[in-house]
């Protein structure tokens, strides 16, 4: 999974980009966004080389409008070129379950379990 992530290039951005667990907004519909918010310098970014059902098995999708996926999410990147970066690692909150881990060491984490199943 990478991402083409428009921000500042400057030291306070440089910086945040080497930290883990960057706090973000994630939306997916037919694309994958992620932005930074304040109080972090402005970003977005749109995600490729990602899976829905591989997203779906590991967050569970809300009910309802434009967005299968809209929450709070926590990633660390390495840089590629330019703009590019892979994510190594992120993560969806979800209010009914609490954080689902999508992407560990660069690759898709296990699948969740979110329900029970009936018998």
């Amino acid at each position: 999974m990478e991402i083409e992530l428009r921000i500042a290039k400057n030291l306070v951005t440089s910086s945040l980009l080497e930290q883990q667990d960057i706090p973000c907004i994630c939306r997916v519909a037919g694309e994958f966004e992620i932005d930074f918010a304040s109080p972090l310098p402005d970003a977005h970014g749109v995600v490729s080389n990602w899976d829905r059902t591989k997203l779906n098995e590991r967050a569970p999708a809300g009910a309802g409008g434009k967005y299968t996926h809209y929450c709070f999410g926590k990633l660390s990147l390495a840089p590629i070129e330019g703009d590019k970066y892979r994510v190594l690692s992120l993560s969806f909150f979800n209010r009914t379950v609490g954080w689902c881990p999508i992407i560990i060491d660069g690759d898709y984490g296990p699948v969740g379990s979110f329900w029970d199943e009936e018998e």
